[in-house]
């Protein structure tokens, strides 16, 4: 009568003893093949591999590799699931072999559980126990100044921070100073000048140029039509990187200012569509005379009896 072949080995089991093999080794272990704890990769060999080596916490560790074999060794998880089927002559040497391995905070963690398990294995664990903490505590040490460290940076960067905003502050109120002064020697005073009125989007239509006060009469004198154009040029270009900037109310300012002296006009209005003037117009694309265009950003223009001085050209091109 034909003898029934063995009922195959619980997974479970095989687990258990692999786990056993490894604890008892005197030597390297391999995971897989000839001679390994687990011959074949497949049925309940594999199964048994892969909850010793890819469950959400493995039992099994791969040391190192010679070749295409795996010398496997216990994980602490791996140990907890046998000690109490070890000797304990054995208990104190493998945990020790297997708390140096671990990290500092995992390895206490590891020899607290043994130790308490295992009391006559607290002799062999207490001088690794002692590194541990010395290790732990010297990581606590590092963090903490790392910490310091950035702390201070991040003190220093938001000092800087604050005083370049101050910086800007005073150079905006110079320039606004400046701007005042300049307007006062056209022979207007800025006392008289209206706040701005906050910007309202879309834009408004454009202003009508305000009648110059009349403390301020056409220039007569090279002079005196110099200055002009040299006042004009300046508050065109703070205005220009008021725009560029995106700095409102500022811009409002002084278009309040602009307006107020005598031929001051802008030049074209944002999305206008125009025919290109090289005298009065700038595009960073390839234009020629006539060629229709769009208002990218006015411009500004001095008219006096004499000339037309452009102070800025508008900006154009397509939309």
């Amino acid at each position: 009568m034909a003898k029934k072949p063995a009922a195959p080995v619980p997974v479970a089991e095989l687990v258990r003893l692999a786990l056993l093999n490894v604890a008892n080794a005197t030597g390297d272990v391999k995971l897989g093949g000839k001679g390994g704890l687990f011959p074949t990769a497949s049925g309940p060999n594999k199964e048994a591999a892969d909850a010793c080596m890819t469950a959400a916490v493995p039992l099994l560790t791969v040391l190192r590799t010679e070749g295409k074999a795996q010398i496997v060794g216990l994980t602490p998880a791996g140990f907890e699931r046998i000690a109490g089927e070890l000797a304990e002559d054995k208990v104190g040497p493998l945990a020790k072999a297997i708390a140096a391995a671990a990290p500092a905070a995992a390895r206490i963690e590891f020899i607290q559980s043994v130790i308490g398990r295992t009391p006559f294995a607290a002799p062999e664990l207490t001088p690794l126990l002692e590194e541990a903490v010395a290790a732990e505590k010297a990581e606590q040490e590092a963090r903490i100044e790392a910490a310091k460290k950035r702390r201070e940076a991040e003190e220093i960067a938001l000092a800087a921070l604050e005083r370049a905003k101050a910086l800007l502050e005073e150079r905006r109120r110079n320039r606004l100073d400046a701007l005042r002064r300049e307007y006062e020697l056209e022979g207007a005073k800025a006392t008289e000048l209206p706040e701005p009125a906050p910007r309202v989007e879309p834009r408004p239509e454009p202003k009508a140029a305000a009648p110059a006060p009349a403390s301020a009469p056409e220039p007569k004198t090279d002079e005196e039509r110099d200055f002009r154009r040299y006042t004009a040029d300046r508050l065109a270009a703070a205005w220009r990187d008021a725009w560029t900037d995106g700095k409102t109310e500022g811009r409002d300012y002084l278009e309040t200012a602009m307006w107020n002296i005598r031929g001051m006009q802008m030049i074209g209005e944002p999305g206008q569509q125009i025919a290109f003037n090289g005298r009065v117009h700038e595009s960073e694309q390839p234009a020629a005379p006539g060629d229709p265009l769009t208002v990218l950003r006015p411009g500004w223009l001095l008219k006096t009896d004499d000339e037309d001085y452009v102070a800025l050209k508008a900006a154009v091109g397509d939309l």
